[in-house]
């Protein structure tokens, strides 16, 4: 393969490691591949027009960020909940990560019946309450283990998860990788 037509072609490869050569010589998924584009071209005309490069790292990060299932299109009217109250949810969510957490608190965070709060939760975000909850404490999660060499149990638990096994299930179900596997890809080196 060409390394000008593979996308990180346009990166200098100056480290002598076999996973780095395997990248080079790697079919990159197609996303991947977009990214890496991204950051090329911003790459190239850092110097000349920020504005044109930091245009291309957001386009970069916003391809990166977990996607949100679209909205459907009874969502788009009136009937789901507004900016402050998703505002107190996350708040109340991001005390209370550790702690387990139930539809009816959420709902008084917005003064809601437990039903109309639940039927507005999916409207406005596309998914239920709880497996938003879900959503956020993985994200919490894989914050730290960006950064940290806590043992994944207790990341778990300190996320709100009841043990590792549950940790993990969840995990796999947002991330589409074991825990493990993603920490090794992303996360703190020991």
């Amino acid at each position: 393969m060409n390394m000008m037509s593979h996308p990180l072609g346009m990166f200098p490869k100056t480290l002598d490691d076999p996973v780095i050569d395997r990248c080079f010589e790697a079919r990159l998924p197609e996303q991947i591949e977009a990214v890496l584009q991204l950051l090329g071209d911003a790459l190239a005309v850092m110097h000349d027009d920020s504005e044109r490069a930091s245009a291309r790292l957001v386009q970069a990060i916003g391809l990166l960020q977990p996607v949100t299932p679209a909205l459907p299109p009874s969502a788009r009217g009136s009937g789901g909940l507004v900016g402050w109250q998703i505002q107190r949810v996350d708040h109340f969510i991001d005390q209370h990560l550790e702690s387990p957490i139930r539809t009816p608190q959420l709902a008084a965070t917005c003064n809601l019946s437990v039903s109309h709060f639940s039927h507005a939760f999916k409207q406005a975000l596309g998914v239920a309450p709880l497996a938003y909850v879900a959503r956020r404490r993985i994200e919490a999660a894989r914050q730290v283990m960006l950064v940290s060499s806590a043992s994944l149990t207790e990341i778990a638990l300190g996320h709100g998860f009841c043990d590792q096994s549950h940790f993990c299930r969840t995990f796999r179900r947002e991330v589409g990788l074991s825990p493990k596997t993603w920490r090794r890809m992303f996360g703190a080196r020991n």
